[in-house]
């Protein structure tokens, strides 16, 4: 087969969100899917390859590509505050403490669910109606107006939200038990020592 040039993206931020959640949604029936499958797959959606073009390119390519793939997919980016979709500037909403009790329900109920991930995104990135240097503020939330926009923002934006929440939440329910403890008076020492006990 003569030589062909298999566009890969670079990075997360190449990936746009739909294709992240075409991805994951083709692997909720992963049970029954073998791991050729799934590199088909792969190729398929990363890549615009065809299942049975891709069953002609060459195993080390293929290998080669999938790793790739692979690899880009596990990155875990730090916040990403700002970004340009469409020619509208996107900022994270400056001040979570300031979430209606509204946008908190719309925000909660979607982030745990690839297939509502972009609606999510629309609680957490808003286009930025001011700035002055760093500091911005964004547009008041209306619903899901920008939803059907941010499926095509960059996977690494909603990857580094989801990194956030989950840091987030895992600090506060350290902090939670921390102070649970000390309020009861209860040390480290002392829950393994009843755990001993029992």
């Amino acid at each position: 087969m003569k030589n062909i040039e298999i566009k890969v993206p670079d990075s997360l931020f190449d990936i746009p969100l739909k294709l992240y959640q075409e991805f994951i949604h083709s692997f909720e029936d992963y049970e029954n899917m073998t791991d050729e499958d799934s590199s088909l797959k792969m190729l398929e959606i990363f890549c615009g390859i065809k299942p049975k073009e891709g069953l002609k390119y060459k195993l080390k390519d293929v290998t080669r590509v999938v790793n790739k793939l692979n690899s880009i997919l596990a990155e875990k980016p730090s916040l990403i505050s700002k970004f340009s979709l469409g020619g509208i500037d996107f900022g994270f909403v400056p001040a979570l403490n300031d979430l209606t009790f509204g946008e908190y329900i719309d925000a909660e109920t979607n982030i745990s669910d690839w297939s509502t991930m972009h609606k999510a995104m629309s609680v957490l990135y808003r286009p930025i109606d001011k700035q002055y240097k760093d500091k911005y503020t964004v547009e008041e939330y209306d619903g899901n107006h920008y939803s059907e926009i941010l499926k095509n923002m960059p996977t690494s934006v909603a990857v580094s939200a989801l990194v956030f929440f989950y840091a987030l939440e895992t600090d506060l329910l350290q902090a939670t038990l921390n102070s649970t403890l000390k309020q009861h008076q209860i040390t480290p020492k002392s829950l393994e020592l009843t755990k001993t006990l029992e």
